[in-house]
């Protein structure tokens, strides 16, 4: 597949290894929202906090998509944990299988955004029942028998199926020495996502331009121009500006967070661990005349989350976890890694818009302008403003 045929291109994949522990709106439930947003956003904060001077590119829900597959199958203290960590406390788990089987049969057989689970289990083991039903059922996740021992086939099964579901960009998301005799099951969970800007850059129009990776030192980027109308706000909470450029054919959208400071990045990151997306949103009006500059970039980027998740309170499910509620064999399960690969490609190619103009107000009539020059934050959300992607450019 060329990476430059459609103007914005991302892919997702995450795995968690689980191994015998020998020691329309889609969401009308205002808690579950609450809970894929602040998760987001503390997520962001963790992995940013580490690996802040890179560029950033990770799907939070494909990660709470993920964990929320094996909250099914935990019970005790683990089960407490995962729902703290994903702020899941005080709701029900019919509930949350409720809101999560609306949410992804929004995007199941979507041609712009594809979500896609997968659950593998060690052959002459066997899924509880129930478990195996939530699964299927809410979570459109089928479930594979298979034998880890045989690693090396077992990583190309995975990984062939990896490849299917993100047309081929990951290819390697494990090895056969992630994978052993003690390897019980291993879950999946998928994001596609290939989408034309509602309005593309002429590719004419786009130059070598300097991206100030700092207040004095900056690097040759290649920046694309558009100007129009284009919902635009200042942001005063976070002292930047931000603009939204939505996607054809499609309710998702991607929100740009420009700090005023060259520097500002991680000063506005802190801020951003508790300001509410739908607010954030909601500050977004249609500007006339806005020049709008932006990089290209394509971001490739992997992370172990293991640190991350314990450092938001999910411990217990790496070590003496409870995962009862998983398999008919009874065996203590621990959860080995939990790791994430994603890619994003982005660019001014793309089809031409049909014209649909999204509802605004129309609040200024002189140009604004919006430079993307210096490490701006980015955020991937559909209309209920559940966050999909998100990422930081850095120029790095």
């Amino acid at each position: 597949m060329k990476l430059n045929d459609r103007i914005s291109t991302f892919w997702n994949v995450l795995a968690l290894l689980l191994f015998a522990n020998a020691a329309k709106s889609a969401i009308n439930d205002p808690k579950f929202h609450a809970s894929l947003n602040s998760f987001s956003q503390n997520l962001f904060h963790q992995v940013y906090q580490t690996n802040g001077k890179e560029n950033l590119i990770f799907s939070p829900f494909s990660i709470q998509t993920c964990l929320a597959m094996v909250r099914m199958g935990a019970d005790g203290q683990t089960a407490v944990e995962i729902d703290q960590g994903l702020n899941f406390t005080g709701q029900s788990i019919d509930g949350i299988t409720k809101n999560y089987n609306a949410l992804l049969g929004q995007y199941e057989d979507g041609k712009i955004l594809k979500i896609a689970n997968k659950v593998y289990v060690m052959k002459d083991f066997t899924l509880q029942t129930e478990y195996k039903e939530i699964l299927s059922q809410k979570f459109y996740s089928s479930a594979e028998s298979m034998d880890f021992e045989k690693s090396e086939e077992a990583a190309k099964t995975i990984n062939s199926w990896v490849a299917s579901k993100t047309d081929d960009a990951i290819e390697e998301l494990v090895e056969p020495m992630d994978l052993s005799s003690d390897t019980r099951l291993m879950l999946l969970s998928a994001i596609y996502f290939k989408g034309d800007w509602e309005k593309p850059f002429d590719a004419k129009n786009t130059k070598e331009e300097e991206f100030f990776v700092d207040e004095d030192k900056s690097i040759k980027v290649q920046m694309m121009y558009r100007a129009g109308m284009i919902d635009y706000s200042k942001i005063e909470e976070l002292d930047a500006t931000a603009v939204r450029l939505p996607y054809k054919d499609s309710d998702l959208s991607m929100v740009i967070i420009l700090p005023n400071a060259r520097n500002g990045l991680a000063a506005m990151e802190a801020k951003l661990e508790t300001m509410s997306l739908t607010l954030l949103s909601e500050k977004l009006n249609r500007a006339r005349g806005t020049r709008l500059y932006l990089p290209k970039f394509k971001v490739e980027f992997t992370v172990n989350l293991n640190a991350a998740l314990i450092k938001m309170g999910m411990k217990q499910m790496f070590s003496q976890a409870n995962l009862g509620k998983m398999l008919q064999q009874h065996e203590p399960l621990q959860v080995s890694d939990v790791v994430h690969k994603a890619i994003i490609d982005v660019n001014e190619w793309g089809t031409t818009a049909a014209g649909i103009t999204r509802a605004g107000i129309m609040t200024r009539t002189r140009a604004m302008i919006f430079r993307a020059d210096h490490p701006f934050y980015y955020v991937i959300m559909n209309a209920d403003t559940v966050p999909l992607f998100q990422g930081t450019f850095v120029g790095a």
